[in-house]
């Protein structure tokens, strides 16, 4: 029996449980062809490609003189630096063990504290908070993108709990962190731009 939680009926023990069981679900087919193929269309979402993709906006807009664009790239920029900076905090506070390591070693653990091991920083996803930031970046700018920019940062999320790397919540959390991102990267150029 894989190691659990402890059985205290707080709210919280009742969340976690919920969500293991629901990610254990969704992992459960990992290694299905489909999945493996999603999950590999899934590092897109990694801060790499993204920095890449919002650099060669930027580039595109400061050659072609299209302020629009230009703007766009760099919103999507300061979007995913504060979404990586947002996750790298998150995960120094909070240690939490990925589900690939409960489905594949029985071992599950969570506390506060952090760790440097990447087996144990399940906690938040930094694929989806740094994609939710370029899609609502993105979006901003040129709102026709809304619906694929959106359906795009949900794959990548969802793709990550079917690959075993992150628990639901992981996901929500990387999203939640994704949007105030991108949100404060807005107000702030708002302000700069003045």
């Amino acid at each position: 029996m894989p190691a659990m939680p402890d059985e205290a009926d707080s709210a919280t023990n009742k969340v976690e449980k919920a969500d293991i069981a629901l990610g254990k679900k969704i992992a459960s087919k990992r290694h299905h062809p489909a999945v493996k193929a999603a999950a590999t269309a899934g590092e897109f979402g990694d801060q790499g490609p993204l920095y890449a993709l919002a650099t060669g906006v930027l580039a595109v807009g400061v050659a072609s003189r299209h302020r629009r664009v230009t703007d766009c790239g760099l919103a999507m920029l300061a979007a995913i630096a504060f979404a990586d900076v947002g996750k790298r905090i998150a995960k120094r506070v909070i240690r939490r063990t990925r589900p690939n390591v409960l489905l594949e070693e029985g071992r599950y653990d969570s506390d506060t504290g952090g760790s440097e091991r990447k087996p144990e920083q399940s906690f938040p996803s930094g694929h989806t908070a740094c994609t939710v930031a370029t899609a609502r970046a993105l979006s901003r700018h040129f709102p026709e993108t809304t619906a694929a920019a959106g359906a795009a940062a949900v794959i990548i999320g969802l793709s990550r709990v079917a690959e075993g790397k992150h628990w639901p919540l992981d996901v929500a959390a990387g999203a939640i962190i994704g949007l105030a991102a991108e949100r404060l990267a807005a107000v702030l150029y708002e302000q700069c731009r003045r």
